[in-house]
C-alpha cells in the first residue's frame, strides 16, 4: 500500500473495492514486469505463480518465450499466460486502426 500512497489505515478489506484492487492488481504487474527486463510472459508467470518460480522458469529458459511456456510447471500458468495472449491477439486484431 506504501508504494501506490496509499493512506496508512488501509485493510485488507480495501482489496475488495474495485478501484483499489485494480490499482493494486495493476502496480503488482507492472512491478514484476520491472523485474523481468520487460518480458511479459515472466511477468504474467510472477503474477500468477510468484516471483520465485518465475525467476526459475526465467533463468532455465535463457529468455526464450517459446522455451519459458514450456517450462512452467502448473498447468494453471501455462493456460492463464495463453489464456491472456489469446485475448490480447483477439483485441489487437478488433481494434488495430492500421490500413
Amino acid at each position: 500500500a506504501d508504494l501506490l500512497g496509499w493512506p496508512p489505515q488501509y485493510t485488507d478489506d480495501d482489496l475488495y473495492r474495485p478501484l483499489v484492487n485494480v490499482r493494486f492488481g495493476a502496480a503488482y504487474l507492472a512491478r514484476q514486469r520491472d523485474a523481468f527486463h520487460g518480458d511479459l510472459y515472466a511477468a504474467l508467470a510472477a503474477y500468477n505463480a510468484g516471483p520465485g518460480n518465475a525467476s526459475i522458469w526465467y533463468n532455465l529458459s535463457g529468455g526464450d518465450p517459446d522455451l519459458f511456456l514450456e517450462i512452467i510447471r502448473y498447468p494453471e500458468t501455462q493456460e492463464y499466460i495463453r489464456g491472456i495472449y489469446e485475448m490480447y491477439a483477439i483485441y489487437y486484431r478488433l481494434y488495430d486502426r492500421s490500413p
